[in-house]
């Protein structure tokens, strides 16, 4: 079983390294059956959350882009409260889940972690 998560970052602070992270999770995800990976993951953290509050944003876009094509996005459920960025998030379909509940489940289940 072949596990890969990857944990979002960056944003505006670093769109370029955000951008490069949100592509890799779908060309991964998209050639998912043929180079054996059984489950891609992406969670957004810090920086890469707070993109869920940008209306007009090429990165909220691919985000969105990543959730339509069954790939299961999260976000820390903390960062989202703190931030009012909770009710963004649901309707966009990303799934609330604390970060340390997540990266225990990283380690657990052993997923190989990517950061961007």
């Amino acid at each position: 079983m072949a596990n890969l998560a990857i944990v979002l970052l960056s944003g505006q602070d670093n769109p370029s390294r955000a951008s490069a992270g949100l592509h890799v999770a779908k060309r991964i995800y998209d050639a998912r059956v043929e180079n054996g990976i059984d489950a891609v993951e992406v969670f957004l953290f810090t920086e890469g959350l707070k993109v869920l509050g940008e209306t007009d944003s090429d990165l909220r876009q691919l985000i969105q882009d990543l959730v339509d094509a069954g790939i299961l996005v999260g976000g820390c459920t903390n960062q989202l409260n703190s931030w009012n960025l909770a009710d963004q998030a649901k309707s966009a379909g990303v799934r609330a889940e604390f970060a340390r509940d997540a990266f225990s489940r990283y380690a657990r289940d052993g997923y190989t972690v990517l950061t961007f």
